[in-house]
């Protein structure tokens, strides 16, 4: 029930019919006053999900503690008393935002210096390096006429100037897009679990609802160890780490539980599809940066 403050006038606002008491016999509708403060709003928001709505926590406990099991409910048929797959991931996206305002710029500058180096070579060639001892490059190279150049040094320290600007400019939307890059990306990783369990009668919306749960579960994982190395900075690189290998493991158990079949099996089919997830978010990163290098004049 709304803590609002009742109507005095006795018209339904939703439907027009007299109202005689709390509520429209003819609708349901509440007759309180229509102008909710924020935390009024907020306070809804709350209600929904965490005490009406007792499919919130349970659907998160189960998502945590008990791997692939959500899917397992929802292939079987048994959705009434869990949240669906599609509004539970837009919900932890939602979380993400709200914290990743928090402390994202933090860590802003650090994720820059870490994953962009630029240097500018003799050539004329500005090579793009992903990741500090990744061995990962791309190498861009434009033609000057030599009619332009009048200073080598000068041009070469404006371009890697313009270069770096340019892929701090990719790299700010790469970050800002990726909610939407994973979430663009899930039907390409429903067709991986559909190619490596090929044999199984499952249909592609099967692997599809699978999909959305492990990411659910990897974005909140990432957003809780992001969250402690925000607040214990001297432990983010293990933190970091451990969340990886967290993936990895319920990523492992949820495949075992879904598709019984062996843990070799299982294992080395977990691996194959984070590779595959990988390398598709990273051609995604890719070009990213080679449609900023483009920019660079």
């Amino acid at each position: 029930m709304s803590h609002n403050k009742y109507r005095t006038e006795t018209d339904c606002l939703n439907c027009g019919a007299e109202v005689t008491g709390k509520f429209c016999s003819a609708c349901g509708q509440e007759n309180i006053e229509v102008h909710d403060s924020f935390f009024h709003l907020v306070g809804h928001f709350v209600a929904d999900y965490f005490h009406y709505d007792s499919k919130f926590l349970r659907s998160m406990k189960l998502l945590f503690f008990r791997p692939g099991f959500l899917t397992k409910q929802y292939w079987d048929g048994r959705r009434v008393a869990y949240i669906h797959p599609l509004r539970l991931y837009f919900f932890i996206v939602v979380i993400g935002v709200l914290m990743g305002g928090i402390f994202f710029e933090h860590y802003k500058n650090d994720i820059k210096d870490r994953i962009i180096k630029t240097t500018v070579t003799d050539n004329d060639t500005t090579k793009v390096q992903i990741g500090e001892d990744s061995g990962a490059s791309i190498s861009w190279t434009r033609d000057i006429p030599d009619s332009t150049v009048t200073d080598v040094d000068a041009l070469k320290a404006q371009k890697g100037g313009d270069a770096r600007e340019q892929i701090s400019i990719g790299l700010d939307r790469f970050i800002g897009h990726l909610k939407f890059i994973l979430f663009g990306l899930l039907p390409l990783y429903a067709l991986i679990f559909k190619i490596l369990y090929i044999r199984r009668k499952s249909f592609y919306v099967d692997h599809l609802i699978y999909a959305m749960h492990l990411q659910s579960f990897a974005f909140l994982s990432e957003l809780v160890f992001t969250l402690l190395a925000f607040l214990i900075p001297i432990l983010d690189s293990p933190l970091k780490w451990s969340s990886y290998g967290l993936i990895m493991v319920y990523t492992t158990i949820s495949l075992r539980y879904l598709y019984q079949q062996s843990w070799w099996k299982t294992i080395l089919k977990s691996l194959i599809a984070t590779v595959l997830i990988l390398l598709g978010l990273g051609l995604v990163f890719v070009a990213y940066m080679v449609i900023a290098l483009l920019n660079v004049s």
